[in-house]
């Protein structure tokens, strides 16, 4: 019986470390989000150095998968509410990474006249 009566205060404590829970309803930029009624800043989110088409792109990925999800906010970092748990990996890192994955892959998203060395050879692509 006495067992039963601490679940309450561990799930206080476990509520406790959460600054924000609720639903994505918007994505406004790459590292901002927002949650319910609250706008948050995501940690550790840099899409500088994006050129407009990536940046196009890298918000269409993220609408698609954000919009929609339980989520809870700890400090700057955003993570998804799987009904009493959460995944380790944080939706900044994930943000991140994809906009690491853009950048190295430059040469898809090109701007006009894209000139890309390979080896010692040159190639040229138009977008």
């Amino acid at each position: 019986m006495n067992a039963l009566a601490l679940i309450p205060v561990i799930l206080l404590l476990q509520a406790s470390y959460i600054d924000i829970q609720g639903t994505i309803i918007n994505v406004i930029s790459p590292s901002s989000l927002m949650i319910g009624n609250n706008t948050v800043t995501l940690a550790d989110v840099d899409a500088s150095g994006l050129n407009q088409r990536q940046y196009a792109y890298l918000m269409d990925d993220l609408k698609s998968s954000l919009l929609g999800k339980d989520v809870f906010v700890k400090g700057g970092y955003v993570y998804f509410d799987l009904t009493g748990s959460y995944n380790s990996v944080s939706i900044n890192e994930m943000t991140q990474k994809e906009i690491s994955d853009l950048k190295e892959m430059s040469r898809f998203f090109c701007d006009g006249f894209c000139g890309y060395s390979y080896d010692d050879m040159e190639i040229s692509s138009y977008a």
